[in-house]
């Protein structure tokens, strides 16, 4: 175990105190705030429709077909990591498909 010596135990954080700023604030000073936050929108919509098709025992080319899209479009829907763009309409009609609506807000930065 490590401990801190006298003088320096002065300048540490009293335990539960908050410091610092936000991961946020990180990933904004970073520049990549969008990237994670569009990342993030992604995962979550892969999962919902990932457990919406193992719930509903549907196949790819079913839940493509309930999406009015096509079976690569679905893959790209599925897979987070995808650069592909998602149209609105896409997003509605999986939110759709899972039981859920988009709400899209513009928020102050």
């Amino acid at each position: 175990m490590i401990r801190a010596r006298s003088q320096d135990r002065d300048r540490l954080p009293k335990r539960g105190a908050r410091t610092g700023s936000t991961v946020d604030s990180l990933w904004e000073e970073l520049g990549i705030l969008g990237d994670v936050q569009e990342l993030a929108i992604r995962k979550l919509l892969a999962g919902e429709l990932s457990r919406t098709m193992k719930r509903r025992k549907w196949s790819k080319a079913e839940l493509a077909r309930k999406l009015d899209t096509s079976r690569p479009q679905l893959d790209r829907l599925l897979d987070p990591t995808s650069r592909g763009g998602i149209t609105i309409g896409t997003l509605t009609r999986a939110a759709r498909v899972v039981g859920k609506r988009v709400d899209v807000r513009l928020l102050p930065a």
